[in-house]
């Protein structure tokens, strides 16, 4: 088994506080966090039907390498499954089989329904394309399946046991020709070859046409929606045989009826309007038996993952949730027989960005999703939503499934809901009675229970007795544990980062503290890990505008960007993430009223000495520290990750396809414009830093991809001209081929990075 880390399985309770004996104070290598092993995002956790195996997919960070930004449309494997394995834990023993040995990138593990088989996507057979493969459990053996192309995140199996649902590249297009369109922008028609260019000319054309600004959005697009493009396949396991079911769509969520008769598909049409990214989906059904398709709701408003629809326990009906930056956050039905689509909710609310997957109970007499913090009820039959229940002061994040309804663990009086404590910083399961709302606390804990880029934080068996959750905190990385159904007695699954044991790590302790405004603030201060009361120390501030970035108390490190903050707690820094809320127009003079009152608080505690203060950010965060190092020279030392300092300059970045991503950031997202720069030209001025470089008395590093496709690096080297034209003191890292993340960087320039950011601030900081 590749990486003898896998074997260390702590079956017995297991108390995440404790420092093991062997721990000691010393800096963290940055080879241990750079080769952490993590659980693959989006891709699923899965009891075997039997409850006796649970399958989870784990990325080894060491085999990520540099992988283009259309890698995906070539290969079809995603950015989270690159280096990843599928491995099976005994939940009796602890005993754990990596299934895929290190072998390709793996992802996706699938129970068949009789528990015979796992099905995964994988291109371990070297021909540099995703393909079907199966674990039969019985023999162990590992097999092939089909060499057809797959382009897919999920496998969905029919009640037979013998065939699956997936979505696979599409038949007439080769690899590199997919990869072409999806690079193309053909929806907007504003690329392509001229027909009267010269031969042998390279020119590329973009072209829109007159008509003013509602036009514009059948001209204009935040990104290329033809990455959708897909074939939605019907596979048997056993033969290889598929049955194409739609052709040639795009599709960004399919969902197999209980029964296994049909398939709901999302499709993404268009974007609504220029300078949004509100998209408009058609919800389409497929007949397994006959092959037919029809629509049934055209132009819904769904977030970009298409996600939030569920079926009936009778497969007579969808319900689904509206979301995204027009979206109200309303639920609606429609049946299979025909007749009007029905708002079962009319909350009659705000703009709602969040959607949430809507839930029926076993029975199918109500519909139960989120909105607002708070549970709703709704019933197919009615034309009004009541709200069920809220949790103080808790911010909710899932309502837990089981077997496509509401995990229920009392006898269908009950649901589970996952949330967290904004005060506390604590994550919390609750159960919430399903008739008066009245919830009960079953765990919670200074701990984190989930990840962002996932809707199943918690899975339960299929008898409704054990639970299986991701539990982390600030000196613990992530882990599965499992537990009864009251989330009571639970016990360590996996223990995928042990070479962390042997540290001890700097322990967190919330802060808070009044903004220029009379706001009251919170951060995460991480302490040094040879702390000592009444000892000052440097301070390294992470920040990021518009976050509530206190709610990394206790997630691991907590990470600023992609940069584990342990690496710095163990060599002697107090690390801050302060709270930083920012309003419509003033994005820029906000961050200062918010984050130096929280720095001088760290100060005026004794923790931070005044003179070795140090910023960094990533991305959004890099334009915040540099808004933050133009306006006071409280930092001594600056790092600028992926980030810019000319929001009219990112507004203009365009994409080779066309794409506008930066545009609806802008005018309706965390910029926070409010409109077009020709309606607040002086606003887009007064809040971009390159402005006032002349200003800057911070030493600052800039580290950029060379490749970015979300921040163009042109925007940071924008910054480093001024800087070095006014005689600042600057210097600029930019990787080559790499992207926006340093996260999914290649393992070399991963270390390069996190030892060059270190060694910045021991230079300006620990003088």
């Amino acid at each position: 088994m590749r990486g003898a880390v896998f074997l260390a399985t702590l079956v017995g309770a297991v108390a995440l506080s404790a420092i093991p004996d062997m721990a000691q104070v010393a800096p963290l290598r940055v080879e241990d966090v750079v080769a952490m092993h993590s659980f693959s995002e989006g891709t699923p956790v899965t009891l075997s039907p039997d409850d006796k195996r649970l399958a989870y997919t784990v990325k080894d960070n060491r085999r990520t390498g540099v992988i283009p930004f259309e890698q995906f449309h070539l290969s079809g494997v995603p950015f989270n499954a690159l280096g990843a394995d599928i491995f099976v834990v005994q939940i009796t023993t602890g005993d754990v089989t990596n299934l895929t040995g290190g072998s390709g990138n793996n992802w996706a593990p699938s129970w068949s329904p009789d528990g015979r088989n796992l099905a995964f996507l994988s291109d371990r057979d070297g021909s540099g394309q995703a393909k079907l493969w199966i674990s039969e459990v019985s023999t162990g053996k590992t097999r092939k399946v089909s060499d057809i192309s797959v382009r897919a995140s999920e496998i969905q199996w029919l009640p037979n046991c013998r065939e699956v649902v997936l979505t696979t590249l599409p038949k007439n297009l080769t690899p590199e020709q997919f990869a072409e369109r999806a690079k193309g922008n053909s929806a907007n028609r504003e690329l392509g070859e001229p027909e009267d260019k010269v031969a042998g000319s390279v020119v590329v054309l973009y072209r829109a046409e007159s008509g003013g600004p509602q036009r514009a959005s059948k001209t204009e697009s935040a990104w290329n929606l033809d990455g959708w493009l897909r074939d939605l396949i019907l596979m048997d396991v056993d033969t290889g045989k598929a049955r194409v079911i739609d052709r040639g769509h795009r599709i960004t969520k399919f969902a197999l009826s209980p029964d296994g008769s049909q398939v709901a598909v999302t499709t993404p049409k268009s974007f609504e309007k220029a300078g949004s990214q509100q998209i408009l989906f058609d919800l389409n059904v497929f007949s397994l038996g006959n092959g037919k398709g029809r629509i049934l709701a055209s132009d819904i408003r769904f977030l970009y993952s298409g996600a939030s629809l569920s079926w009936s326990p009778d497969s007579s009906q969808l319900v689904y949730q509206t979301g995204g930056m027009e979206a109200t956050g309303d639920c609606y039905l429609v049946g299979l027989k025909g007749g009007a689509i029905k708002n079962i909710s009319n909350l009659q609310a705000r703009p709602n960005q969040r959607a949430y997957q809507p839930l029926w109970d076993a029975e199918g007499r109500y519909v139960y999703f989120l909105h607002e913090d708070a549970i709703w009820k709704a019933s197919p039959h009615g034309e009004i939503a009541a709200r069920l229940a809220r949790i103080p002061q808790h911010r909710l994040i899932e309502v837990m499934a089981s077997k496509g309804v509401i995990f229920s663990p009392v006898g269908n009086r009950a649901l589970v809901a996952l949330a967290y404590d904004e005060e506390l910083k604590e994550s919390g399961f609750y159960r919430v009675d399903l008739e008066t709302g009245e919830s009960a606390k079953l765990r919670q804990e200074n701990q984190w229970y989930f990840t962002y880029s996932r809707e199943d934080n918690a899975s339960a068996s299929s008898d409704g007795k054990h639970v299986v959750f991701f539990r982390e905190d600030a000196q613990h990385a992530q882990d599965l544990w499992l537990a009864d159904q009251n989330f009571q007695n639970a016990r360590r699954l996996t223990h995928l980062n042990p070479q962390f044991d042997k540290y001890q790590l700097g322990s967190p302790r919330l802060v808070h503290w009044r903004s220029l405004d009379g706001d009251l603030l919170h951060g995460a201060l991480l302490l040094p890990a040879d702390y000592t009361e009444g000892k000052s120390y440097p301070l390294v501030v992470c920040v990021y505008g518009g976050a509530s970035s206190s709610s990394d108390l206790v997630r691991f490190g907590p990470g600023c960007g992609t940069m584990n903050m342990q690496l710095f707690a163990t060599r002697g820094y107090a690390v801050l993430l302060p709270d930083a809320p920012q309003r419509l127009g003033t994005p820029m003079a906000d961050l200062a009223k918010t984050v130096l009152p929280g720095v001088n608080e760290v100060i005026d505690m004794g923790i931070a000495d005044p003179n070795r203060v140090g910023v960094m950010g990533h991305s959004y965060g890099g334009y915040s520290a540099l808004s933050l190092i133009v306006q006071t020279r409280r930092f001594k030392a600056g790092v600028m990750i992926a980030g810019y300092g000319d929001i009219m300059a990112h507004y203009g970045e365009m994409g080779r396809d066309g794409s506008t991503y930066a545009v609806s950031i802008a005018e309706q997202g965390q910029e926070l414009m409010g409109g077009t720069p020709w309606q607040f030209r002086e606003r887009y001025i007064e809040n971009s830093p390159i402005f006032y470089l002349d200003r800057v008395d911070t030493p600052l590093l800039l580290v950029h991809g060379a490749e970015d496709n979300a921040v163009a690096s042109f925007l940071a080297d924008e910054v480093f001209v001024g800087l070095r034209r006014l005689g600042k003191d600057v210097v600029y890292a930019k990787y080559e081929k790499e992207s926006h993340s340093p996260q999914i960087w290649s393992y070399a320039n991963q270390l390069d990075f996190c030892e060059r950011v270190i060694a910045w601030f021991d230079a300006h900081l620990k003088r």
